[in-house]
């Protein structure tokens, strides 16, 4: 849609839409608050996607600033909250903006064909759709593909489209998971006691790797704000055939020497070691689980784990739980203006490379520059 905009001033646009409304994951993005973008400068911003490089020259065309600016000429108005995330103003819904969208393409001429299926492309350009009616054909100047990946596949976003792709001799990478809970065997009392809670103002850590945030204790493990950032080393670590250690830090604000000091002065004891540290049910039913029984019965070593409270991770959630995937298409199979090399009139963008980014609006900022940056390079090849 934001390729369509782009082109739609100089070409005549036909968009195709396999299911039966166009943007059916951005109304899934927005289901809290439509977290749009980060409110940071593009050199800031592109820290945050790898693999490094790849994204740098679409994001420097096309920063958050511009997202908004293109939002606003809608009547999109947008504030930044305290954490640095981007939102629409209160009382604006995700339909409300999905819906801005639409009209403004279509005010700008963009033909949607909605419940029309890409079956296949050639050399010669010729693209065959399949729609309620039957299969059809079209030939076109040029094309751009953003099929998506392969998270919330109730959208439509089921990643099946590579094999259409191998079909065409383009070489695609499976879909794995991003932006996910992973998976812990939890003891039962965790499990019967403690599912559903939180675990506030903590640190997790992977490696050299930091992330701080929350996370909820689920049925199967861990999810939240404070993980996300650590699936891409957890998962190159399970690639690895190792299965990864991730440490909690229940008390981040609080330095290990202060700590120390407080522990020459406790009993040990599950009341004493709650009291002194600050320490809730859950922080003490994961502390227990997770130390040994000399380490608990002495308040000195207790306090490392307090700081430093290993965890271990079996595996990652489903590809269709995660928020996000990597996988898709290769991105040696592209230019660096995000056209195909062996389709030179074709160009590609959005979710359906091979990059990968936390939440946070990093996501779709992503998408939203990958497609502004691949039309503008499409404009000026059918321009040349």
């Amino acid at each position: 849609m934001m390729a369509a905009w782009v082109l739609a001033a100089d070409f005549e646009v036909h968009l195709f839409e396999k299911e039966k409304m166009a943007g059916q994951k951005f109304l899934v993005a927005g289901k809290g608050r439509l977290n749009i973008t980060r409110d940071l400068p593009a050199n800031d911003l592109i820290a945050y996607y790898s693999p490094p490089g790849f994204i740098d020259e679409a994001i420097r065309n096309f920063d958050s600033s511009s997202l908004r600016k293109w939002l606003e000429a809608m009547q999109i108005e947008t504030f930044t909250g305290s954490s640095g995330k981007v939102f629409p103003v209160k009382g604006l819904t995700p339909s409300d903006v999905l819906k801005a969208i639409t009209n403004d393409l279509t005010g700008r001429g963009v033909i949607f064909h909605l419940n029309h299926k890409l079956e296949s492309f050639s050399d010669e350009m010729v693209f065959t759709f399949s729609n309620p009616e039957g299969v059809f054909k079209e030939i076109y100047d040029f094309a751009l593909f953003a099929f998506g990946g392969a998270s919330w596949p109730q959208t439509g976003s089921d990643g099946k489209w590579t094999a259409m792709l191998n079909n065409a001799g383009i070489k695609t990478s499976a879909f794995q998971p991003s932006n996910c809970g992973v998976n812990i065997f939890w003891p039962d009392a965790i499990k019967q006691h403690h599912e559903g809670k939180p675990l506030k103002n903590i640190s997790v850590k992977i490696g050299e790797l930091v992330s701080k945030g929350e996370v909820l204790i689920t049925s199967y493990g861990i999810e939240g704000s404070a993980v996300y950032p650590l699936v891409p080393a957890i998962r190159a670590l399970l690639k690895q055939g190792i299965e990864p250690e991730i440490f909690i830090d229940l008390k981040p604000f609080n330095l290990l020497d202060t700590l120390l000091i407080k522990a020459s002065k406790v009993k040990a004891g599950t009341k004493e070691y709650a009291g002194a540290f600050n320490l809730n049910g859950i922080d003490m039913a994961l502390l227990k689980s997770y130390t040994s029984k000399e380490a608990f019965s002495d308040p000195q070593k207790f306090v490392h784990f307090i700081k430093s409270l290993p965890l271990p991770v079996h595996s990652l959630r489903p590809l269709d739980e995660a928020i996000s995937t990597v996988g898709g298409l290769d991105l040696n199979e592209i230019d660096h203006d995000l056209s195909l090399k062996k389709y030179p009139k074709i160009f590609v963008a959005g979710e359906m490379l091979d990059w990968d980014a936390p939440t946070g609006g990093f996501l779709l900022q992503g998408c939203f520059a990958t497609a502004h940056y691949a039309a503008t390079c499409l404009h000026k090849k059918a321009r040349e």
